[in-house]
């Protein structure tokens, strides 16, 4: 299973239009959408919590698919088997992915 938890980037300040959390929020991502799902399912979440990926537009950083997840979800996804990234290495895996290049 090729699954990655990260921090969410850019906590301080504004997140998404609004204050940001006292508690940091993750993001959980994988090679394929599939194995994105089989851990979320293990982890309780359901689909409407899924955020499919966006492609890069000129000069912009693609989204990759992905689950946003609490402190506590996080570290259960570890306990399950994801792979714990910086936001860096996160960045480069989405770079990485759009260029068509996997990641390892």
């Amino acid at each position: 299973m090729t699954v990655y938890v990260h921090k969410l980037a850019g906590q301080s300040g504004l997140l998404l239009g609004r204050v940001a959390p006292p508690n940091p929020w993750f993001s959980l991502t994988a090679s394929t959408d599939d194995e994105l799902h089989a851990l979320a399912d293990e982890l309780g979440l359901t689909r409407d919590m899924f955020r499919p990926g966006i492609p890069a537009a000129p000069r912009q950083v693609p989204v990759t698919a992905h689950y946003d997840l609490t402190e506590g979800e996080r570290d259960r996804a570890v306990a399950l088997g994801a792979k714990s990234i910086t936001p860096r290495e996160a960045a480069r895996m989405e770079r990485h992915w759009a260029a068509g290049l996997g990641y390892n």
